[in-house]
């Protein structure tokens, strides 16, 4: 049960005590940042969940670091507690793979598909991995990775101008 004494620090201790594999970094005000192993990700969320009564899931979302290493950040807010609880999780590979948390914070589901939509990381035992955003067309084209390539070829559907090139180093286009 949380009580109204509970600080960012607090429960950060408390996770790592219990899971000495992750680390810590404080942020500014009542914040703090864990760095999870991957394979911990559900043993820290379920602990959130215990130490925090009122914590909501506000978002997770993916960056892509380049070649083929990404991060995927899980924010909490306990609102009795003022707290932000952000989660920053290592992934490497061509198909990086992580246990979805979203049958303990069911307001991950749809996040969890994004992540899944935009960067390819699977979101095991997910309950709906249906495509969430992007038409069936281009299930498997990861439009967040910094390696998709954009199609132009339906540029002209959207009234758009197409970009001007761009002058090649040197001064001259060859």
């Amino acid at each position: 049960m949380s009580e109204k004494s509970t600080s960012a620090s607090t429960i950060g201790r408390q996770i790592i005590n219990k899971y000495p594999d992750v680390q810590s970094q404080p942020l500014e005000d009542n914040k703090i940042e864990l760095i999870v192993p991957s394979e911990k990700i559900r043993e820290v969320v379920t602990m959130i969940d215990e130490l925090l009564d009122d914590a909501m899931p506000e978002s997770v979302f993916g960056i892509d670091l380049e070649n083929d290493k990404y991060n995927l950040i899980y924010i909490f807010w306990s609102y009795t507690n003022r707290i932000l609880i952000q989660l920053r999780v290592a992934l490497e590979g061509e198909n990086p793979e992580i246990d979805s948390v979203c049958d303990i914070f069911p307001g991950f589901e749809w996040h969890e598909r994004e992540v899944r939509e935009m960067f390819g990381i699977e979101i095991r035992n997910h309950p709906d991995p249906r495509l969430f955003l992007l038409p069936d067309e281009l299930d498997g084209a990861y439009p967040m990775r910094k390696r998709f390539k954009t199609d132009q070829s339906r540029l002209e559907e959207t009234g758009i101008k197409p970009p001007k090139p761009r002058p090649k180093p040197g001064g001259e286009d060859k």
